[in-house]
């Protein structure tokens, strides 16, 4: 038995009564969330939102406009990834979970998003879709996609 046996015996009981303090530095570090209120979530998502105002908007409708933090909770290349944006609505609340949706809407197996970006005066809404692009590890609004629902959300074909 080497001689300082003992002396690594004793050592290696004393860390393993070390307070917590001195093991904090290797514990994983615990993101803290985005600034606003989360207003829709998956798996793979969360949106949250914070208002940075109304403004009267011609018609005698009103613009919402809100900082959207849209956190990809795990990618492949990066980890956890935060996209900030600004998005406007005309009458439409973003602060409401009910104008935001998440889901696979070009069935690439990834979730996407979307956002109401306008209610008509019979309560038509225009979608926005923003789909997820893995191998860049970023959204692109989906122009292609359009989406449209009733007062009632049921899909229609054009808002009037």
């Amino acid at each position: 038995m080497p001689r300082y046996a003992p002396l690594l015996t004793g050592l290696l009981l004393l860390s393993l009564g070390a307070p917590t303090s001195m093991l904090s530095a290797q514990r994983a570090r615990r993101v803290k969330p985005p600034a606003g209120v989360q207003v829709s979530t998956s798996a793979n998502l969360e949106i949250y939102v914070e208002s940075e105002g109304t403004k009267p908007y011609p018609g005698g409708r009103t613009l919402h406009v809100v900082k959207a933090s849209v956190v990809v909770l795990k990618t492949a290349k990066h980890g956890r990834q935060r996209k900030i944006e600004r998005a406007e609505a005309i009458n439409a609340d973003l602060l409401n979970p009910d104008m935001w949706r998440i889901g696979d809407f070009d069935g690439d197996g990834f979730d996407d998003y979307r956002v109401v970006k306008e209610i008509s005066a019979s309560g038509c809404r225009t979608w926005w879709t923003w789909t997820y692009l893995p191998d860049r590890e970023r959204f692109t609004l989906a122009s292609t996609i359009a989406w449209q629902t009733d007062a009632a959300g049921k899909p229609v074909r054009n808002c009037r």
